[in-house]
This record gives structure tokens, sequence and C-alpha cells, in this order.
């Protein structure tokens, strides 16, 4: 199985996962199958049509009584799906011919999927019941007028639903709009909630129930023509009685509940009060609201709309009849934040048995109305990297997932910046969104975006100072401690402690900073391009003490707080102040490199290394850090032209011994790759004869032999030098194989040789069974747990580009044996939880379109094409190899689908009792407990 060379967090079990969907799927199709039958009510003679009682739909005429039984699959039904309802059938058919029901019954089975074999077989016999049917997609037998025909999937019975809602005579609003609201009444229906607790919807009532639902929704702003949900969007209806719903404008927070009260079956109601007087506002929701819920003949409205009434008796009156009738309503209340939050309160605390969602944009009201309600808001979280792929793929805009990231980034990831500009991509960039983001980045960019212009005016209302302060922290795109930013504000602007404490406390209330647990925050992203505009204006001088001071502040912590965020914030800080020798130096560490590719640092090496003003020994460590990265690209070419740079720089400038013996590694592994083997051991003898005497020179020395060996096909040589290097690597960190097998890293790490950073030797020591690993692969021998041990290895030495391809090594063994299971596993525990929470951007695309490729194994098509349908939208971003790549992967799913693979491995314990927390004898890696002890 091959892999490209470039993600929903996922949940601890997607087995459990897959089966919820498809049980979810099937009621919504059940649900859109009695929505096509009440549209059929009226001209049928249907007098009610019930939900969820003795059948999954039930439609009484005024003779007859038709059961439907409902049935989703993804294979043929057989006679075990439909065996449990004609049981029932047997016992309702009993009810009618003893008369305690009345008419005569008739049943239906209706399926997305025709009958297999055996049931078409048992249809064909005399013995069926007369009065059982079977209805399917394109089923050759008579559907009654009550009934639809069976859809084959939710998305059909959808169309089908609104080209029935299209023909009512309510073409103000979308056939969409009607019956998605439609869709969760008959959901509530379905629990027997009220209003139709009796799980019945009467034919006669379903022009007032239609009618409701229309003015209802007339009330809302119209929802966008394609919506797109936001990153864990919150759902409309609570059982909270008060919700603040919070964004700047463009964050959607109105397309949002506009889409969201059309799957709603509560009672809702919307008021904007943006010119609404805050005193004024209990008595003009209070009445609008009455006459919204019992304003029709029948409805109570007279009873709560007494003559003189104030605002808060009538919404005491409304709570009341609400109570009354078991109902409940919700409130939604736009541009809250421009309503002082005592009337706010004043509105809420005199309405029991109404909710509130209250929309606001972030500033110093929200702060109030947190503090005077007593809640906490729940701010709009903007698109995931995927919806603003798709919404960039639909207007034509290509780039890869760290492109779509930057942007994310860059626009908070809210709905109207990102429309905007991927729209300006399209048009100034040619849809390039790597270019465009640059551009942004850089302030550079020819026209200026909604997020600016929308923001410039929230920006203007700060201080000068709050400017300033917002402007300094935009430059960490990481989390900062409290004391960490104060820090930074102190160095730049000279302030004392008390006025960066105030500054702080302005900004937080002030809504621009985004808050991570208690004591940690960052300028909100959709700020920041705002704010380092405004810091670059400020002056050179300024932005460079901003600058200083946040790098000297990483240097300083990142001991202590590891974290590659941070780490790359670092290396970019390098760049910007044109810091050489430490980033140089930097580039020489192979742990640099795990980081990803980053093209602003390669090209700061590029011109260190081409600059004269640099020394002969700096330009040489700057190219080194080049060549190892293009070791890993496999750039040839570019290899051959810097080794030959480097060589020359030695020469004419008499290098030391570290730099002839670095060249001379390098030019033996490129010899080895190109299969020259006797420059590599020209350049293996050099390299020996400049070697320090000392173990871990002698130690990297001989890996870099067994990898010249691999690359040369000397597969067994190169096990042999590995596998004494693993014995040796273990040796100096302390730990036995027993130390290792089954157990996290978490509890590896205490066990390590105390006294020194161990950092190096775990890497070297992953490198090492990885390599062995590799050399028994080409070998056709089994490695036994070495990947599994690499992966830990590389996890515990924060090697993540590395941890990542050996995890996708094992999955590819995994799957040679069969073992489709396990291999799905290392996805879904160890690769993509990894990628997601460390933001290993360039490693998406690959694993997840491998991981779909297992998901095909494991037979999960639907979930294998789902996943390369989220992932279509960045195909047009990847290299020519990437998207060959990409296009395999689809290919190989749609063979599985045809040519099913040898069955799924299973491993035979042999007899015996096994303790629970020891390895398990299968060679995963994991405790007997977690593994074949599970699953026995």
């Amino acid at each position: 199985m091959s892999r490209t060379t470039t993600a929903a967090p996922l949940t601890l079990d997607s087995g459990q996962l897959a089966q919820i969907e498809a049980i979810h799927r099937g009621f919504l199709y059940q649900h859109l199958y009695a929505m096509a039958c009440l549209f059929r009510a009226a001209g049928a003679g249907v007098v009610e049509l019930v939900v969820e009682s003795d059948e999954d739909v039930e439609i009484a005429l005024p003779e007859a009584r038709i059961y439907v039984q409902v049935k989703t699959r993804n294979k043929p039904l057989i006679f075990s799906d439909i065996k449990s309802a004609l049981q029932r059938f047997d016992a309702l058919r009993d009810e009618h011919s003893t008369g305690r029901r009345h008419g005569t019954a008739s049943f239906v089975v209706a399926s997305n999927v025709a009958p297999g074999p055996g049931l078409s077989e048992k249809l064909a016999e005399a013995s069926w019941p007369a009065d059982v049917a079977i209805h399917w997609p394109g089923c050759p037998s008579v559907i009654e007028a009550p009934l639809p025909e069976p859809w084959l999937g939710v998305a059909d019975a959808l169309a089908s639903c609104c080209d029935s809602a299209s023909t009512l005579p309510f073409a103000i609003l979308a056939p969409e709009t009607l019956v998605w609201k439609l869709a969760g009444r008959i959901m509530s229906a379905a629990a027997g909630t009220s209003p139709h607790a009796d799980h019945t919807f009467r034919t006669e009532a379903l022009p007032e129930l239609f009618e409701q639902l229309i003015i209802q929704l007339q009330d809302f702003p119209a929802p966008p023509p394609h919506y797109r949900s936001q990153d864990q969007e919150p759902p409309l209806i609570s059982a909270e009685p008060v919700r603040l719903i919070t964004g700047f404008s463009g964050a959607g927070k109105t397309s949002w509940v506009s889409q969201a009260a059309l799957q709603t079956s509560d009672a809702l109601a919307y008021f904007n009060v943006s010119e609404v007087p805050g005193t004024a506002l209990a008595a003009t929701v209070a009445r609008e609201l009455a006459a919204r819920l019992f304003g029709k003949p029948g409805g109570k409205l007279g009873e709560i709309l007494l003559p003189g009434a104030t605002g808060p008796e009538i919404l005491f009156a409304i709570g009341k009849h609400l109570a009354d009738s078991d109902r409940t309503a919700t409130l939604v209340i736009d541009n809250a934040h421009r309503v002082p939050a005592a009337d706010l309160k004043s509105l809420i605390e005199h309405s029991h048995n109404l909710r509130y969602a209250l929309l606001a944009q972030p500033g110093p009201a929200v702060a109030l109305m947190e503090a005077t309600l007593g809640i906490q808001s729940q701010p709009l979280l903007g698109w995931t990297n995927e919806t603003i792929a798709a919404e960039g793929a639909a207007l034509g805009c290509h780039g890869d997932y760290a492109a779509y990231e930057r942007l994310k980034t860059l626009t908070a990831g809210l709905p109207l910046y990102v429309q905007n500009a991927l729209q300006i991509a399209v048009q100034h960039n040619g849809g390039g969104i790597s270019q465009f983001s640059q551009e942004l980045e850089e302030q550079t960019h020819a026209v200026e975006t909604a997020q600016e212009l929308i923001l410039a005016r929230v920006f203007g209302n700060y201080t000068d100072e709050e400017r300033g302060a917002i402007g300094a922290l935009s430059l960490s795109d990481v989390p900062l401690s409290q004391s960490d930013a104060a820090q930074v504000l102190r160095t730049t602007f000279d302030l004392d402690d008390k006025a960066v404490a105030k500054l702080l406390r302005k900004l937080r209330s002030a809504g621009a900073i985004q808050v991570f647990g208690t004591e940690r925050f960052k300028i909100h992203d959709a700020m920041r391009l705002l704010g380092r505009a405004h810091l670059e204006a400020l002056g050179n001088a300024t932005l460079r003490k901003a600058q200083a001071a946040i790098r000297d502040l990483l240097i300083t912590t990142l001991p202590r707080e590891w974290s590659v965020q941070k780490v790359n914030l670092l290396l970019r800080l390098f760049v910007a102040l044109g810091d050489v020798k430490p980033l140089v130096s930097m580039a020489t560490d192979e742990l640099f490199h795990e980081l990803g590719f980053m093209p602003e640092i390669v090209a700061f090496l590029e011109q260190a290394a081409a600059s004269e003003a640099l020394s002969a020994e700096d330009r040489f460590w700057a190219l080194d850090g080049l060549v190892f990265a293009e070791f890993k690209q496999g750039d040839e070419q570019a290899i051959r032209q810097r080794l030959a740079l480097m060589e020359r720089l030695v020469t004419e400038n008499d290098l030391g011994q570290s730099e002839r013996l670095a060249i001379g590694m390098k030019r033996m592994l490129f010899a080895a790759r190109e299969g020259d083997a006797t420059a590599a051991q020209a350049a293996m003898e050099e390299t020996a004869r400049l070697l320090p005497d000392r173990p871990e020179y002698v130690r990297i020395a001989r890996y870099n032999y067994a990898h010249a060996m691999f690359e040369l096909g000397m597969f067994e040589e190169c096990a042999h030098e590995t596998s004494d290097l693993i014995e040796q690597y273990y040796d100096v960190l302390g730990l036995s194989l027993s130390d290792v097998t089954g157990k996290n890293p978490d509890k590896i790490q205490p066990l390590l040789k105390k006294g020194k950073d161990h950092t190096d030797d775990l890497k070297h020591l992953a490198d090492s069974l990885d390599l062995y690993a590799k050399a028994c692969h080409c070998m056709g021998r089994k490695s036994g747990l070495a990947r599994i041990h690499a992966m830990k290895f590389y996890s515990m030495a924060q090697a993540l580009d590395s941890f990542v391809r050996v995890g996708q090594d094992l999955v590819d063994e995994f799957v040679e044996r069969h073992d489709y299971i396990g291999a799905r596993d290392v996805f879904e525990r160890n690769l993509i939880p990894t990628i997601f929470k460390t933001k290993l951007a360039s490693h998406v695309v690959s694993v997840r379109s491998q991981y779909a490729v297992v998901l095909a194994y494991c037979r999960a098509f639907e979930q294998a094409d789902e996943e390369m349908a989220r992932l279509a939208p960045y195909e047009s971003g990847l290299d020519e190899m990437g998207q060959i790549e990409l296009q395999r992967q689809r290919a190989l799913i749609s063979q599985l689908k045809l040519s099913p693979p040898p069955p799924q491995w299973q491993f035979k314990l042999p007899p015996g009792k096994y303790p629970v927390n020891a390895p398990c004898p299968c060679g995963s890696g994991k405790k007997y407990k977690k593994c074949h002890g599970r699953r026995a």
C-alpha cells in the first residue's frame, strides 16, 4: 500500500461510531418516509398517521389500517432482517380479526434494498401471507396511494420530500426549510413529546401544522443557500435557560441560528434588538412573543394581553400558559450586546418556561452580561480546515492542508472572512491559497479583506496602548501565560507591572483575547492581522523589540515547556531577526528536521549558505542542514550540488575534523543511494580515519555504515549491524527488552539512566530499530516488535516526523499479514491523534488517505469513501506525486470493493492462562487484557 508525502479528532471507538451513524441514518430515513406519507395523506383519504407506536409508521384509513416497518440496509434484505416484524404482524392481525381493532389490516416492509435470493424465494411461496408486502426502490408490486416508493438512501429521500414540499402554497420559503422543520416535528412525535405526545398526526390538522411552521420560520433571517457547519457547533435548543453565543461580526452567528431553526421542533422566535431601547425591551419582546405563540383562534391571546398588563406580567402569563400545555419556547435575541445587561436580566427573570439564546459580539458588554446573568459565553469556533478547503474547492481555489491551515489561522476560520479571502485569492492569485496567505501574513496583499474592513472599527475603538499591546502579542500564535505576556509588554513598551496588568485586564474584557484553560491566552486570531499591521506601523524598532522579547522568552521557557508550535515560532523569529548562528546551529540538529518542512526556514538557510558575510564554517553548516533535509525529500540533484559546495568550503578554508567527518558521512550515504559501492567504500574508509575515538561517535558512524549497506542492497549485513547497535543503545539507556515490551512511553521514561539528557540516544535507538525493520522486510523476514518499539522511542525523543513515517510503515506491515484491525488501530490510537495534537499539517493528507484504504480493507467502504471525499478539496494543491498517490489510493479502494482482500488474520493463542497485565503473546506490544484478552 503506497503513501503520499505531504483529521476529525477521532472517537475512542470508531467501530461504535460507525454503528451509531448507521442507526441514526436509519432513523432519519424512517422520519422522511413518514413525512412523505404526510404529504400524501389528504389526497389518499388518510384519517391519521402514527409514528413509532406498534410499528414505525401506521396509516389509518376510514375502514383500514396499514402497518409499515421501515428497514435500511447496505446489502440485500434477508429473512432474519424482518423475522421479528413478521411475528409482530401476526399479533396485530389477531387484534383486527378479533374486533379489538377497527377495520382490516395490511402490512408493509419498506426497504431501501431489494430482497436477497433467499427472501425472494420465500416471497414466491404459497405460504407467504397475502396481506404482507415488501416494497423497495423499483419494486414490481403495486404500491398503495398513501405510501411512497422507498428510496435508495437518505439523499434521495430528502430530494423526494423537497419535491413534495415545493407543491405546497408557501412559495416564500425554500422547500428544504419546511422539510427539515417537519422532520424535527416527526422526530418529536416519535419521542412522544408535546404537541404530539400521542405520536399521532391528524390529517385535518395538517394545514394548520404547515402554517405554524411557515409563520415561525418567517420570523428568522433566511439561511445561506449552502450552509457549512462550524467546528463543534452548539445546538440551538438546550436545557440551559440562558446561553450567550459570541463571535465577531462575520463569525456567522445569524447564519448559524437561522440554519439551526430549520431542524428544531420547539417553538422559536427571533428578535433583533439592535434598535430597541433597553427600557422597552421587556414590553416589546413580550407582546411580539405573545402574538406569535398564542395569536391563532383558540390560542388564549386575550388571556395573556390583558388591558394594562406590563411587559413582565405578559412574560409571566406566557410562561404559565406554556407550562400548562407542557410546552417550551426558545427566544433568540440577536445583537444582545447593544442592550444593557440589567435590562436583559429583567427580561429573563420574569419569563419562566422560556429559554434564551443571546447572540453578541465580543467586548466589554459581554463580560458585563456574563457577570450580571451568571453565565459563561460560548464562542462560535469558525470553520474547520476541511470546511474551508471544501469552500475553496467550490470557488476554484487550490492548496494543500498546510496552506488551508495557514489561512484558517489568519482568518480565525470565521465564515465571512474566509469566503472573502478565498474570493480575493481567486481574483488576484489565481486561486493559490499558499501565495495569498503569505501575502496576507506579510501585509503585501493588494486588496483589503472584509476582515480588515469590518474589524477596523472594533480595532479603532481601542486606545493607543491597547492597540500596541495587541500588536506585540499578535506575534505569538501560541498561547502565553499571563506572566509571559506581561514580560513581552514590559520589554517592548517599557511599562511597569501596574500598567501591564491593567492592559491585560482591558484586553480580556474587550474580547481581544482567546483564553485557554485558566492561565494561558493569546490574541484572537481574527484580530492578529490588524494587530500585526499596527505594530509594523509603529516602526521597525518597536517591531524588533517585540520580536526579540518573544524570542528570548521562548529560549527561556522551551527547555521546560517544549512543543512543536513553540519551536516553529522560535525558528520564524530567528528568520525575522536575521539570527543566523542559532538557526544554523539548529539546522544541524536531527530533531530540527523532525518538525516538518518549513519553506521559510529553508529559504533563510539558502541565503545564509550563499552569504559572503558569514564565515565559511557557518555557511558549511547551513548547507549541511539543507542536505539533511534534501536526503529526506529525495532531491538528488540538489544534494549533489550542495555536497560540491561543502567540499569546496572545506578545501578552500581548511575547515576542521567535524566538518570533514560530516561531509564524509553524507558522501558515503549519497554514493550508496546511487549504487556506487566503490565510492561508498572510499568514503567509509575516509570517515573511519577521521572518527574520534569516542563511543557516541562510533555508534553514529556504525549506523551510517549500516544505512549505506541498506542502500547498496546488503540487507543481511545491515540487519546484523543494526541488531548489534540496538543492544548497545539499550545498554546506554539502561533498559532491557522487558522494560519496553507492552509499556507506553510514559512508563518507560522513568526507567532511563539518571543524570543525562537521553534525547539523542532515544532518537538513534529508534533509527536503528527502524533500519533493522526495513532490512528484515527486504529479506522477507519478520522484524518482530521493532517498528512498534521504534515508535515509542521516537515519541519519547519528540521525533514526530519519524514517528508518523514509521507508524505508516507499521500499518503496511499489518496489512501485508492481513491484520486489518491492527492496522486500523495504529491509525486511531496513535497516528491520527498525534498529527492533529501536534499540528503536523504536512502529514494529514498522507495519513488520512492511507487510513481510508485501511477502512476499505476492514470493509467499512462508506467510511472510506467519506474520508476520501473530505480529502478531495486538497488534491489540486498537492504536487504531481501527491496527486498521483491520492488517485492510487482512491483506485485501490474501488478495487477492494470489487475484489475482497484475504480474510482478517486471526491469532490463535496457545492453550493456557495469561496474566492480564502481561504482554499479549500475539506480539502487538499491548497488554493481554487490552488485546486478545479483551477479544476473548
